[in-house]
């Protein structure tokens, strides 16, 4: 007799057969209950202790930081352009630089996410730096519209999107029972980088000007890229019945759609295409939020520093709470908690008080940190581990298209509407978010115990 909870009692029977479903049962049963004596996996596995797994995530760290933590301040680079190079521009136009940026980042993972599982992270990192390590060094000389948007939004996207899809992808090979906390370490990264380069550039725009202040931004993302490729130069684990012949390997690197014949997968694209399009809407648009409400543009600086500090703690913390509690049951908490703090602060305060700014700044970040680490670790439940990559790259390329219209999309509701039919917006968003998680996790729930009805019980 296998135990769920004190209320419910799982006849062993009941279990699917591994070979009806074309899942892992290993990435699936992580979460559940089984004692360590009978469910091996609820151990580290060898894998997740080696030094070469935690050196992994070391290089994880330095490719987001560079990556995403660049993409969550984009908004401050948004910001002054909309004062200075591009102010004969509206927010929703250059809004479109940035959402090309971000979007384009995600798209590519289609492809990349397939052949880093072919091929793994050694071949794929070092062509990532070549491609993003001169992006800013450019952007230093542009003056004109159609420049950034070929170099930041294009060329840029391109780049970020091969290392944040090494970044978070390799991850996914080395963990399985440590999963979230490897993820929340690792994206960590990205949050230290939000708060590290809008701190810079608040103190060097001033004194520097544009061209300067960005390229000692490109100096720093290169040695931090450096540092990422020597760390993710180890071979990925080998598991039992992972090697494939050369023509298999081959086959894997192909575009694959059947990811989407789950229904659990499919609920899970649609609600992280929800909540990232409210994480790098709010990312993109609060210091244009902030100068729209009155406020200054230091304080729009201040107010992502912010929301990056606190997302470090909320990618880690929430992460290792998934590990124990299960992780589609965590992010659940947290989108409701979020999306309720956020109704009741943004809302009806946000335009008026520059306090309940920093407070909703501080909240959110916390907020949305869980989100970014906690959502690839619950996509990871519905595929093997040899397969993550592929996955996830089908995943955001989805993804990709609500990332495209987030920034110009809230911008030109700004405008429009002003700050408090923006925020409410992001707030329906969120919720949206969460009933497809709800759904994912119902669907999962029901595959792996063979039970129909709604059910709320089970670390999932």
């Amino acid at each position: 007799m296998s135990t769920l909870d004190n209320s419910i009692s799982i006849p062993l029977h009941e279990l699917p057969n591994p070979s009806e479903t074309p899942y892992s049962t290993q990435a699936l049963i992580t979460e559940e209950d089984a004692s360590p004596s009978t469910n091996s996996v609820q151990q580290p596995s060898s894998e997740e202790r080696d030094p070469k797994a935690w050196l992994a995530v070391a290089g994880s760290f330095l490719f987001l930081f560079a990556s995403y933590g660049f993409m969550q301040t984009i908004g401050t680079v948004q910001s002054y352009l909309e004062l200075n190079q591009l102010s004969s521009y509206t927010s929703r136009d250059i809004g479109w630089i940035t959402g090309v940026f971000t979007s384009l980042a995600l798209f590519l993972g289609i492809q990349i996410g397939p052949i880093l599982d072919a091929y793994g992270p050694r071949m794929l990192g070092p062509v990532g730096c070549i491609v993003y390590a001169p992006v800013l060094f450019v952007v230093a000389e542009c003056h004109q519209y159609w420049q950034f948007m070929l170099v930041l939004g294009i060329w840029g996207g391109t780049g970020a999107g091969i290392l944040s899809m090494v970044g978070i992808t390799v991850i996914g090979k080395w963990f399985n029972r440590r999963r979230g906390l490897a993820m929340g370490i690792a994206l960590c990264g990205s949050s230290i980088g939000g708060v590290v380069m809008p701190l810079m550039l608040r103190e060097l725009l001033p004194k520097l000007g544009w061209a300067w202040s960005i390229r000692i931004l490109a100096f720093v993302i290169t040695a931090v890229l450096i540092g990422g490729v020597f760390c993710l130069q180890q071979p990925l684990p080998r598991r039992e019945g992972s090697e494939a012949s050369e023509t298999h390997r081959r086959k894997r690197v192909a575009l694959n759609f059947m990811a989407l014949t789950s229904g659990t997968f499919t609920f899970v694209t649609i609600g992280i295409a929800a909540l990232e399009f409210a994480i790098f809407g709010v990312f993109s648009l609060l210091p244009t939020y902030a100068t729209v409400a009155g406020f200054t543009s230091d304080n729009g600086f201040a107010l992502v520093a912010i929301a990056n500090a606190t997302s470090t703690a909320g990618r880690l913390l929430p992460g290792i709470a998934g590990d124990y509690f299960g992780h589609f049951n965590v992010l659940l908490c947290m989108i409701l908690s979020t999306a309720v703090f956020t109704g009741a602060i943004l809302v009806p305060f946000g335009a008026s008080s520059l306090g309940a700014l920093y407070a909703f700044s501080a909240l959110w970040g916390f907020g949305s940190g869980s989100f970014i680490s906690l959502t690839p670790v619950c996509m990871g439940k519905t595929c093997e581990t040899d397969d993550y990559g592929r996955y996830f790259g089908t995943m955001y390329f989805f993804v990709s298209f609500t990332l495209l219209l987030a920034s110009p999309l809230g911008g030109q509701m700004l405008q429009t509407f002003g700050t408090q039919a923006l925020a409410g917006l992001y707030v329906a968003v969120v919720m949206v978010g969460g009933i497809c998680f709800l759904f994912a996790r119902q669907l999962l729930y029901g595959k792996m115990y063979g039970k129909k009805g709604f059910k709320i019980k089970g670390r999932v």
